[in-house]
């Protein structure tokens, strides 16, 4: 079973803007810090410039380098950020873009100052689901830098020119595929960069490495709509109630029947995204006979009721 793969469907993009901009080389912008569920991308085109997430150093981008920051972290990036920055938020408004959220029917173009040896950034923002909530999500750094030369390369510059296309000859069907594209590129982020770190300082990933513990997790992934136990899972897998407990916990940082809940949890909130299955008819198919027991560990996970969770959603 491709574990990782199952765990990436798991990721829930909603909101989100695609496009470019153009800053002039003695303007920097500020964006400040959003809720938490707030992801952006820059993918710099074609002259080196420099962002500073809020709370880490600055760091260098040369010509197709990309950098996801997550968590709505507050951060400024220009070529320069020895001047006085800018207010990302009052530029967006002066120039009457959409607000996010908004469905657009082309990419952005934002053009800031003197656009003459300007740098251009292919740009994107997005809002995850219950990133929180998410095992992968939880173990990822403030930012996540990818160097030129990766297999990210090919989304970018295809995305790069979807936008250009977008922007002169706009056709139905932009917010589709712009979805798609936010989508595949936010997967490969964290595909590039799990394939380069150090998986043994991630707790999530360590259980990978254990051969028991990979299959329990594959067990917990695919089947959480049974009736699972710690002590059946612990008998699948080989191995005692108590070592299986204690191992897993060590590996991955939580208690079995904790990450259980979790994956139920995040299929649950998959099941409610798509706004038609009875909530009653959700609680069984992730593994609960009571409907009352289901509503009560989702909330505890989420801080919302299923209903409730489900017009948030349905609304975004």
């Amino acid at each position: 079973m491709d574990l990782l793969g199952d765990v990436l469907c798991s990721l829930n993009v909603f909101s989100h803007s695609i496009g470019t901009f153009r800053l002039a080389p003695a303007i920097h912008l500020h964006l400040s810090a959003l809720p938490t569920n707030f992801a952006y991308v820059f993918s710099n085109i074609d002259r080196d410039f420099w962002i500073e997430v809020d709370g880490s150093e600055p760091c260098h981008l040369q010509t197709g380098d990309s950098i996801l920051i997550l968590g709505g972290r507050a951060h400024r990036f220009g070529v320069s950020l020895d001047s006085e920055p800018q207010c990302f938020e009052e530029i967006w408004a002066a120039n009457e873009l959409p607000k996010f959220g908004e469905i657009r029917n082309k990419p952005m173009d934002l053009k800031v100052g003197d656009i003459q040896n300007s740098v251009s950034l292919l740009s994107l923002a997005f809002t995850v689901d219950e990133p929180e909530q998410n095992s992968l999500l939880k173990l990822l750094p403030p930012y996540i830098l990818i160097p030129k030369g990766n297999q990210l390369d090919t989304w970018i510059a295809a995305a790069y020119t979807f936008c250009q296309r977008e922007l002169t000859h706009n056709t139905p069907g932009f917010s589709a595929t712009a979805m798609n594209i936010t989508n595949l590129i936010f997967g490969e982020f964290i595909r590039s960069y799990l394939n380069s770190a150090d998986l043994t300082q991630m707790s999530w990933m360590r259980g990978l490495s254990d051969p028991r513990i990979g299959e329990a997790l594959a067990i917990m992934h695919t089947r959480s709509e049974e009736q699972l136990s710690v002590s059946i899972i612990a008998k699948e897998v080989g191995m005692s109630r108590a070592s299986f407990a204690r191992i897993f916990k060590d590996l991955v940082g939580q208690t079995p029947i904790d990450y259980l809940i979790d994956c139920r949890m995040q299929k649950a909130a998959q099941f409610l995204q798509v706004g038609k299955v009875p909530i009653g008819k959700i609680s069984e198919m992730i593994g609960y006979n009571s409907e009352r027991a289901f509503r009560q560990a989702f909330i505890k996970r989420t801080g919302l009721s299923p209903s409730r969770y489900r017009k948030q959603t349905l609304q975004i």
